[in-house]
């Protein structure tokens, strides 16, 4: 069939590196971004076990005895959590665009051989990839930062109960 005829010629076409270096280098950033918001999100759950595991046993039964600390640090476990989920989703979503924004750039070499309808196809594909991405580390990041600010909010008044 023709798109298995346009598969193959795409397969086979060599793209110069000078036709997609800087976006690679830019998607290469943004995915060393997100990892490391998704080691900080996981280290943050960690934190919340350590804190739990070695606090004086009494601190912590009293602590958590108090429905404001157990919800602050159920919250920022969930906002941790989240932050991950965010994170992951934005590594899958970036792939994603950046292998039909490859496949938009061997369709324009291409020429009049591609079909104008799979360049607009892949044209939209990248762009809505692209936007979930973004939108997605965006998350990510506030997420880390809410979560933060609970766990801390959470520890401070464990601190000061009496």
């Amino acid at each position: 069939s023709d798109n298995d005829r346009l598969d193959r010629k795409l397969a086979a076409l060599g793209v110069p590196e000078i036709r997609y270096k800087a976006d690679l280098e830019l998607h290469d950033r943004s995915q060393a971004f997100s990892s490391e918001l998704l080691k900080l999100a996981l280290g943050g759950i960690a934190v919340v076990g350590f804190l739990l595991a070695n606090l004086p046993k009494g601190q912590l039964e009293q602590g958590l005895k108090d429905i404001p600390v157990r919800a602050l640090f159920s919250a920022s476990v969930v906002a941790f959590a989240l932050s991950v989920a965010a994170s992951l989703l934005q590594r899958f979503f970036a792939s994603g665009a950046m292998f039909h924004h490859l496949q938009v750039i061997k369709l324009l070499i291409l020429g009049d051989a591609a079909p104008e309808s799979e360049v607009e196809r892949n044209m939209n594909f990248r762009e809505g990839k692209f936007l979930r991405a973004q939108s997605l580390l965006e998350c990510a990041a506030w997420l880390l930062i809410i979560a933060a600010l609970l766990l801390s909010i959470a520890f401070m008044r464990m601190m000061f109960l009496a």
